[in-house]
């Protein structure tokens, strides 16, 4: 929608009266079929673009064949943190065996042995994934 503004032809004579507002209605159908049509051909090129790149590709990938990672026996799991991206310090049979026998009580006896500290997985420097196959499972002969 388009505004004009009407003012008297005198400048002169300067009050609020004589100003009128004169609104011309256009239809706003034109643009937006122009706007629509335009933007459903931009879509379609971009459309077909892209799935011409993704046959190109497709034809142009070789298949490399794989085998089954060693490390991770194809899970792509770290398997020194089985993927939890930490690792338990353990302490060693005689370290659990004095601390259960100095323990106070029986709560206490039983998770006396139980490992305390924990430090990050310097296999996968915490990624959770294997290191090897970058956690795909598979890597290449």
């Amino acid at each position: 929608m388009k505004l004009a503004l009407h003012y008297p032809s005198s400048f002169s004579a300067f009050s609020k009266k004589q100003w009128k507002i004169v609104s011309i209605k256009t239809s706003a159908l034109p643009e937006t079929a122009a706007s629509v049509a335009i933007a459903a051909t931009v879509f379609g090129a971009a459309a077909t673009l892209l799935v011409q790149r993704n046959k190109a590709a497709k034809t142009a990938e070789v298949q490399v064949p794989l085998k089954t990672c060693e490390d991770c026996d194809g899970s792509g799991i770290c398997s020194e943190c089985k993927g939890e991206g930490f690792v338990l310090k353990k302490l060693s049979d005689k370290s659990a065996e004095k601390a259960r026998l100095t323990a106070k009580n029986a709560a206490t006896r039983y998770t006396a042995a139980l490992p305390k500290k924990w430090s990050y997985c310097t296999k996968c420097s915490s990624a959770r994934s294997c290191s090897t196959c970058g956690g795909r499972g598979k890597i290449s002969y």
